[in-house]
C-alpha cells in the first residue's frame, strides 16, 4: 500500500516594514499654584512691626519739637514787640541782651516749666536785675542759653526793666553739680547770675550747672537807652544743634 507523501506547502514570507522605536519626552504638566497665599516668616513680620513703631515715634517727637520751637518763636515776637509798642508793657516785662552771642529775648518770672519753655525766667524770691543783691536767671541749654558757655570776662550784658537799662559786666563762670546752692547766696553788690544746664551739647539729662556771673557796672540805673545790640530767630536757636 503505497502511501501517499504528504507535503507542506510553505507559505510566502511577508515582509512587515517595522517602524522604528521613537522615545518621545514624557508631557511635565505644571502643578496646578496652591490657592493658600505663602505665609511670611514671623521674624520678617516682627522686625516690619518694630521699623513702623519706631517711625511713627520719630515723627511724633519731631512734631512736638516743631512746634513747641515755633510756638516759643512767636511768644517770644510778640512779647518783643509789645515792650516797644505799649508802655503799659515796657513797665512790666523784663528783656536781656548779650551781643557776644547774638541773644535779645523778654525775661519771664518764675522759673516753672512753662516760663522756662518761653524763655528766660527770673528764679522768684532773687532781687529784680538792676537792682542790689543777687538777680538768678534760668534757661534752657538748648535754646536761649546755648551759647552762654563762649562768654567770657569783660562780655557785657544788658537788662531793660522798667523803662531803664543796667550794664552788666561778667567776670568769671563755673561748672557745679545740681545740689551747690551757693550760687543763690545773697550779694552785697548787684550780681546777675545766668544758670543752665551743662554740657550744653549733651545728650539726654545733663549731670551738672553752668554758672556764669556779670556784676552790676553801675548801682545807679542807666536812664539812656542803647540801640538793640541783637534780633530774635529761629534760626539762631537751631544753630549749633546737634
Amino acid at each position: 500500500m503505497r502511501v501517499l507523501g504528504t507535503g507542506v506547502l510553505a507559505r510566502p514570507r511577508r515582509f512587515v516594514q517595522r517602524r522604528p522605536l521613537v522615545l518621545q519626552p514624557t508631557r511635565w504638566r505644571q502643578a496646578p499654584a496652591s490657592k493658600k497665599p505663602k505665609l511670611l516668616p514671623r521674624k520678617a513680620d516682627a522686625r516690619k512691626i518694630i521699623s513702623t513703631v519706631f517711625f511713627l515715634t520719630g515723627g511724633v517727637l519731631c512734631t512736638y519739637v516743631a512746634g513747641s520751637y515755633t510756638w516759643m518763636y512767636l511768644e517770644q515776637k510778640n512779647l518783643l514787640h509789645q515792650l516797644k509798642t505799649e508802655k503799659a508793657a515796657a513797665e512790666v516785662l523784663t528783656k536781656i541782651s548779650i551781643p557776644r552771642i547774638g541773644l535779645s529775648a523778654i525775661v519771664l518770672e518764675g522759673t516753672t516749666s512753662h516760663s522756662l519753655l518761653l524763655g528766660p525766667a527770673h528764679m522768684s524770691g532773687s532781687p529784680p536785675p538792676g537792682t542790689m543783691g543777687n538777680s538768678v536767671i534760668a534757661g534752657h541749654r538748648d535754646t536761649f542759653f546755648r551759647h552762654i558757655h563762649s562768654l567770657k570776662a569783660g562780655d557785657d550784658i544788658y537788662v531793660i526793666r522798667s523803662g531803664r537799662q543796667f550794664h552788666y559786666v561778667v567776670i568769671g563762670k563755673r561748672v557745679v553739680v545740681p545740689t551747690d546752692l551757693s550760687v543763690l547766696e545773697p550779694t552785697r553788690g548787684g550780681q546777675l547770675t545766668l544758670i543752665t544746664c551743662y554740657p550744653t551739647h549733651a545728650i539726654g539729662p545733663a549731670p551738672e550747672r553752668l554758672i556764669v556771673t556779670a556784676k552790676l557796672n553801675s548801682p545807679q540805673p542807666l536812664i539812656k537807652e542803647i540801640p538793640d545790640h541783637s534780633s530774635f530767630s529761629l534760626s539762631r536757636l537751631f544753630a549749633g544743634l546737634d
